[in-house]
């Protein structure tokens, strides 16, 4: 009996072994504790761009000191980081000359690395109307922001609760009502002309 049960654990030891050399390499990075990207996409209406880390802190440093309401519980936090109107401005957004308050018809779609995604509408970020000078912030209370939470987290200094303070930016979406403006021609969600009535 002891020479078959030796066979066997011999074999299961072997079957594993072949398992583990046959795992590709990818599927094992794919289990492995995500890490930060070090840039993000912003596209739509801007054109497909890769920003940096290194790129965004050659930017104006801005730095906000908040408190929300974050899982039930107060935070209070100090964030360095660069204007998110700021970024778009470096970008370019391709608005005419002469349009008429062309941030009031745009908005953003920021999503994390988790897919979590929230809605920014240009008029908040306008120095005419909103005026909220949100940020994207790499240092949170003098550290970088790491892991998951890194490398850039979305700040809406005003906003009480967290819902928008997005952290792990993977990309930002611009969009605009008007279909003519950008490099996508607008967006899918432009509404329909109104059918007059009869």
């Amino acid at each position: 009996m002891k020479p078959i049960l030796s066979l066997v654990r011999a074999l299961a030891a072997l079957m594993l072994l072949l398992v583990a050399i046959a795992t590709p390499v990818s599927t094992i990075a794919q289990d492995a504790t995500p890490v930060a990207a070090q840039s993000i996409r912003v596209f739509g209406i801007t054109g497909d761009v890769t920003l940096t880390v290194d790129e965004l802190k050659t930017l104006p440093v801005a730095s906000a000191d908040v408190t929300f309401m974050a899982s039930g519980e107060e935070q209070q936090h100090s964030f360095t980081g660069t204007s998110l109107l700021g970024v778009l401005e470096h970008i370019g957004l391709p608005f005419p000359e002469g349009a008429k308050n062309p941030l009031l018809q745009t908005w953003l779609v920021v999503t994390a690395n988790d897919g979590y995604q929230v809605v920014i509408s240009g008029g908040e970020l306008d120095p005419s109307f909103g005026n909220v000078p949100m940020l994207l912030a790499w240092e949170q209370d003098g550290a970088p922001l790491a892991g998951t939470d890194g490398p850039l987290r979305l700040v809406v200094p005003g906003d009480t609760k967290g819902g928008r303070y997005v952290h792990g930016i993977v990309s930002i979406e611009v969009l605009n009502l008007d279909p003519a403006i950008g490099a996508g021609g607008g967006n899918s969600a432009t509404p329909a002309a109104a059918t007059p009535a009869a």
